[in-house]
């Protein structure tokens, strides 16, 4: 009897105790499987665009904005064509690229990511800068048409709640096609003269310097007083975790501006050769493409003196410190037209 109550005990003790220990292996295996899932779109995403042709890029965005592509492309562009082209591709670059607009998300893997975001917001504050120069160079009749793109860009970075960063920049594209295709149909009017791309590259050297200030502080921790083209606000020196968002927002910076400059190059043809700066212009777009050279190392490494390690972001001050120079020297040409 006593043998049969311990069996009766031992199999109560199972039932009233169940174990669970298998339930934790798919557990493991899903959140490994997941980790690795977003470790590769985090690589994968995190990949710049390729570089495009700006005369391409006018044939491309006439298929967006005419019904046939093909006999749009056939024509040589109108002047702003290339400018307004180019801009769209940008903004394209940024909304059209493996995992779309990553500088707003809330959730992994583009949470866990900030070099792209960076990145993101390097080429953002360039395609706000030739917005606001495309209002400037049209007529009266088209200003409230491009005002809706500027207000549009004007959206917060990392808005996330509707309106969404990406959705009104979407519409800002939209706009922008729309106008394109006034330029194509020539019912808007664009300005090619020395003040309309001296007020532009105004704004650029000014991205530039602040660009460089970001750059060296990483450099030297030593102060800067900058703006956010976000906040409006006063930004302290660079803290050591943030070294690489510098970096990588001036390869968004320079990268776009490099673009920009050379359908700036086309459509102001007329006025960069009467004012001799071809020259200047060319050295301008090769220090640009010079700062897109790969880097070879994993992170972005800071060394100092002549020390082992390289620091990037004194090379990439020193190519923003140059590109401003040569922008300076551009517009003393221009505005003695």
């Amino acid at each position: 009897m006593a043998l049969f109550r311990k069996r009766e005990r031992h199999q109560r003790n199972v039932l009233e105790s169940p174990q669970y220990g298998w339930i934790w292996k798919p557990l493991v295996a899903l959140l490994v499987i997941y980790l690795a899932v977003c470790v590769a779109l985090g690589i994968w995403w995190s990949q710049r665009p390729d570089d495009f042709s700006v005369d391409d890029a006018v044939g491309i965005q006439r298929g967006a904005a005419q019904p046939s592509a093909a006999e749009a492309a056939s024509n040589a562009p109108h002047p702003g064509e290339t400018v307004t082209a180019t801009t769209l591709t940008l903004l394209g670059s940024l909304l059209d690229k493996p995992g779309g607009y990553l500088r707003n998300d809330i959730a992994p893997p583009g949470l866990w990511l900030d070099n792209m975001p960076s990145w993101e917001y390097g080429v953002l504050g360039q395609v706000r800068a030739m917005s606001v120069s495309l209002k400037g160079a049209i007529t009266d009749s088209d200003n409230d048409h491009l005002q809706q793109v500027v207000d549009a860009l004007e959206t917060r970075s990392d808005a996330w709640r509707f309106p969404s960063a990406e959705g009104r920049y979407q519409e800002a594209r939209e706009a922008l096609r729309d106008y394109l295709g006034r330029l194509r149909e020539q019912q808007a009017s664009f300005s090619q003269d020395a003040s309309a791309l001296s007020a532009w590259l105004g704004r650029v050297q000014a991205r530039l310097d602040q660009q460089t200030q970001h750059l060296a502080a990483s450099v030297g921790g030593a102060e800067r007083h900058s703006v956010d083209i976000d906040t409006g606000e006063d930004s302290e020196s660079t803290p050591w975790w943030r070294v690489d968002n510098v970096f990588f927002e001036a390869r968004g910076n320079t990268w776009a501006l490099m673009h920009l400059l050379k359908a700036a190059k086309r459509d102001f043809a007329p006025t960069i050769e009467a004012a001799g700066v071809g020259k200047a212009y060319d050295r301008l777009i090769d220090e640009l493409e010079a700062s897109q050279a790969r880097v070879w190392s994993p992170v972005v490494l800071n060394g100092s003196g002549f020390g082992i390690f390289a620091n990037h972001s004194l090379m990439m001050a020193n190519y923003t410190l140059r590109a401003s120079q040569l922008i300076q020297e551009i517009r003393s040409d221009l505005g003695s037209q």
